[in-house]
């Protein structure tokens, strides 16, 4: 059964790339929470609007060295990914070049129908890889951004059955315009803004234990009825950062208005030792290191558990406005196409986060307070 007659009826276009009812579709991509907050949207309309198709997800980001935070990166999306039904196999982040050949084995197996790599950065490196697990597969991806690159595999990318020009982001408005440009282009499917977001629902248990640690926590300081913060503070990459100095200041001003709150400094597993240890050192306001160290979904809950998110440009922003969740987030100027959706409140400095002042983070969380 061929679908693409019924999906062209649905919509302004054919899609680019022919399914069955049979076939076994490959995702690849430099996932990463944030990104899956908008991807996993997608995808999601996809397998509705495909019902049978099989579909896999290839979340290596093909790099030559790992990096240090990987490990937990790994962790946390296969525990969000491989809870979602309509997705089958989740290939993990290679470890090293052993490793990346061995998923590479492993996939040519599946003999995939499709292959689709989304690659904002090492384009072809994807390519090599789609075609080395599958040759034979309508390969559809995005071609390199940098004119080096597009020079210098302008043969390979050619054979693409369909390529889509990655300068297209330049743009878009926000990222999830761009997933939109790339299913409605392959798949005929599209999603309005308001449904561009993958919902995230934690279980009771899990929400009521967030409370309870928290109440435990407000406890343990001596925090009588009072507004908890959730803040993340650390990214990445140091142009993404606040500093510490800059967190110590705002959590003095907030707490000088509302002596009992409460901040929640998340952070990720590899840096939970180091951030405890400057909580401990801080005096004067109560700040918490949290990690989700045992379930991915322990972070919405704690997140829902909250009164006000505070974030910088990682993932958390883009969980938050998943959630619905009023928050403060502070992004560089030059990544605006990737503020959060629905956020309360978007503060943008000028190269670096921390060049947002900690006067208009203050401003901006008392009034959602």
């Amino acid at each position: 059964m061929h679908y693409t007659k019924q999906l062209a009826n649905l919509n302004t276009h054919t899609p680019e790339i022919t399914l069955t009812k049979e076939s076994k579709v490959l995702y690849m991509t430099h996932l990463a929470l944030g990104d899956y907050v908008y991807q996993g949207a997608f995808l999601k309309a996809l397998a509705d609007a495909y019902p049978g198709v099989q579909i896999d997800v290839w979340m290596d980001d093909c790099r030559s060295h790992q990096k240090s935070w990987h490990t937990g990166r790994n962790a946390t999306l296969q525990q969000w990914l491989t809870k979602e039904s309509h997705l089958n196999a989740i290939y993990p982040i290679a470890h090293s070049e052993q490793h990346r050949n061995e998923l590479i084995s492993k996939a040519s197996k599946e003999q995939y129908d499709v292959i689709v790599f989304v690659a904002t950065t090492r384009a072809p490196a994807y390519l090599k890889v789609a075609k080395a697990i599958n040759p034979n597969a309508q390969i559809a991806g995005t071609t390199p951004k940098d004119t080096l690159s597009r020079l210098l595999y302008r043969g390979q990318f050619k054979a693409l059955n369909v390529a889509i020009d990655s300068n297209v982001l330049s743009k878009c408005q926000h990222i999830s315009d761009f997933y939109n440009h790339v299913f409605s282009r392959l798949f005929a499917v599209s999603l309005d803004d308001q449904l561009r977001s993958r919902e995230i629902t934690p279980n009771d248990t899990l929400n009521e234990k967030s409370k309870q640690q928290i109440a435990l926590w407000r406890n343990q300081l001596g925090l009588s009825q009072g507004n908890t913060l959730f803040i993340n503070h650390i990214s990445t990459n140091e142009k993404r950062d606040w500093q510490n100095t800059q967190l110590a200041e705002f959590a003095h001003q907030l707490t000088k208005q509302a002596p009992n709150t409460l901040f929640v400094l998340n952070t990720p597993p590899h840096k939970l030792d180091e951030v405890t240890a400057w909580c401990a050192e801080q005096k004067d306001i109560a700040v918490i290191a949290f990690s989700a160290t045992d379930d991915f979904f322990e972070l919405p809950s704690m997140m829902l558990a909250c009164d006000l998110v505070v974030s910088v440009e990682t993932a958390i922003m883009h969980l938050a406005s998943s959630l619905s969740l009023p928050q403060v987030a502070l992004i560089r100027k030059s990544a605006s196409n990737w503020r959060p959706l629905q956020a309360s409140k978007v503060l943008t400095g000028k190269k670096r986060v921390d060049n947002i002042a900690v006067s208009e983070v203050v401003k901006a969380a008392s009034q959602l307070l």
